[in-house]
């Protein structure tokens, strides 16, 4: 056990920054509210101190110091952390005695670029920090009474794009949803809609404050219950294409979207519709509607959320989709590509990591994602399309309370299911990043967060920034974070 502090620690500790901007502010702000917390206050004694936010100079800290910032901005960080310590797109996170007087701590947190940093700034506060002060039982205000142990941890994301789907309406506060993909390292977002949100600019501002962008969905053909689709005749293909056109050019050429994303008559068992190839009709529908688009809008990220089910025995087929469309796979015989956790047939994991296999090598120099299952979506039984367009993220708290209430056992239940069947989870990941050290793949989960960040999105996060290790040490080090909701 860690010896006890002798000096005052509402005294002794401020926090050293370079620049006050963007997601560097975001680390700064995280920092002093969290940090600050544990050392502003006499438990019970209503004094009022605060926590020293101070812009770099050349004069060290004489006692306890946070000093954040990117290593190529920081004089003070460059003396103690060199660059190779510093992974690109990663952060390095260093704790030290004070080189002027050993009685004090130094926690340096240097990023490669200011979204790294923020990075540093979560892992620090729901890593480092939580493993230390679990022990003595203590007050959060307690936690840095006792010295830090010198520590290095340095860390950079085995997946480059990290995503989450999910419907807009269930989003009831889009800010906070946003700042939980933050802590959770998440970097994009595809949001579908029946209707563009009236605030949907608001929402990718935000959003890119946060280093985030947006992807926005609508369907090209997709109904809920694809089965009742009975044809996909050329007729119906051309009637497709022009509504697409059609919705793009008035809902969203206007806001210079980070991309758009659709879903087509994919979800269903079989193979084909009306005599007619599933396959190779929606690569016509694709490469005819994107190749209009593309003309108009060169630049225009497009994503195609495949199902697999109905495609799976004609990858070749696939393969001649656009390269310049990007296909987001869900969808298989296992979890966690499949919806539930305890879907558990025989063969069916040894069959998914196969077709893993197959669709990262399908079209070698295109890009694509893999969505993962098992999280709180929507009750299908009770599906309602929305029926013009609304404000997204903007409900009242107590509609808030309602749905987080109402969805909150459904969560207890994944839970559950993912302490007993992530490490299928976790053993897929590990292979899309044997075959992809590169970390191009894209991998995402379908769901949403309620009033918090659940279990099961938190240790999904985690395996897609560094999937390493045994899910056991995965799920521990999860479930100490003081973010997440159990």
């Amino acid at each position: 056990m860690a010896d006890r502090i002798t000096y005052d620690k509402k005294t002794a500790w401020e926090i050293i920054y370079s620049r006050y901007e963007g997601m560097q502010a975001k680390a700064l702000q995280l920092l002093s509210a969290e940090v600050g917390y544990r050392v502003t206050r006499d438990p019970g004694v209503y004094t009022l101190y605060v926590l020293p936010c101070l812009k770099e100079s050349s004069v060290p800290p004489a006692k306890c110091a946070i000093i954040i910032g990117r290593l190529d901005e920081s004089a003070l960080l460059q003396q103690y952390i060199k660059p190779e310590e510093v992974p690109a797109d990663g952060y390095c996170i260093r704790v030290m005695k004070n080189p002027a007087d050993k009685a004090y701590n130094w926690i340096l947190i240097a990023g490669a670029d200011d979204t790294a940093l923020y990075y540093g700034a979560v892992d620090f506060l729901d890593h480092y920090l939580v493993q230390h002060s679990h022990y003595p039982m203590c007050d959060n205000n307690e936690t840095l009474d006792f010295e830090l142990p010198d520590s290095t941890h340095i860390s950079a994301p085995k997946t480059k794009r990290r995503m989450i789907f999910t419907w807009g309406h269930p989003i009831n506060d889009y800010r906070l949803f946003m700042r939980n993909m933050a802590r959770l390292k998440l970097n994009e977002l595809i949001i579908w809609n029946d209707f563009c949100p009236v605030n949907a600019k608001e929402i990718m501002e935000y959003a890119h404050e946060w280093g985030i962008r947006v992807i926005w969905g609508f369907a090209w053909g997709w109904i809920d219950g694809c089965g009742r689709i009975k044809s996909i005749d050329d007729e119906y293909l051309a009637e497709v294409k022009q509504s697409v056109l059609n919705r793009f050019e008035t809902e969203y050429a206007h806001l210079d979207v980070d991309g758009i994303y659709f879903q087509s008559f994919t979800e269903r068992g079989d193979s084909e519709i009306g005599g007619r190839s599933i396959a190779e009709t929606v690569v016509k529908l694709v490469n005819d509607t994107s190749a209009e688009l593309l003309a108009r809008y060169p630049d225009l990220l497009i994503q195609f959320g495949l199902h697999a089910d109905s495609v799976r025995k004609h990858p070749e087929e696939i393969a001649k989709t656009d390269p310049r469309v990007e296909i987001i796979w869900e969808n298989h015989d296992a979890f966690p590509i499949n919806s539930e956790p305890d879907f558990q047939c025989e063969g069916a994991f040894e069959n998914t990591m196969e077709f893993i296999r197959t669709v990262i090598n399908l079209r070698p120099g295109a890009e694509v994602g893999i969505l993962y299952k098992g999280y709180c979506t929507l009750d299908w039984s009770k599906f309602a399309y929305q029926r013009g367009p609304f404000l997204l993220g903007e409900a009242h708290p107590r509609l808030i309370a309602h749905d987080t209430a109402l969805r909150a056992q459904r969560w207890r239940f994944l839970q559950g299911q993912w302490m007993q069947y992530g490490e299928a989870a976790q053993r897929m990941t590990q292979l899309i990043h044997e075959m992809d050290p590169e970390g191009k793949v894209a991998l995402g989960m379908a769901g949403m967060f309620d009033d918090g960040i659940w279990f099961p999105e938190a240790v999904t996060s985690r395996m897609f920034w560094d999937a390493s290790g045994t899910y056991e040490q995965t799920m521990r080090e999860v479930a100490a974070h003081t973010s997440v909701r159990m």
